[in-house]
């Protein structure tokens, strides 16, 4: 019953969203990989528009990092 958003992540480059947080950990406990996860690519406009993967695989030490950098923290 839940919405599929996954063509929605596919959308956020166009809004400047590049940076995608994966937990290495989290990944592991679920017997999940890089590759299970869905492929998001932004352009890169400082870079002639070259498409780069927005997602980044962190320990959970540096997710916990990055957490208490932000301003605001989006939990999907």
């Amino acid at each position: 019953g839940i919405k599929n958003f996954s063509p929605t992540f596919r959308a956020l480059g166009d809004f400047e969203v590049t940076k995608l947080y994966v937990e290495a950990e989290s990944l592991a406990e679920r017997g999940l990989t890089k590759d299970d996860l869905q492929e998001i690519m932004y352009e890169d406009e400082d870079d002639d528009w070259e498409e780069k993967p927005s997602i980044r695989i962190i320990s959970r030490a540096e997710m916990a990092d990055v957490m208490a950098d932000q301003d605001v923290v989006l939990s999907f």
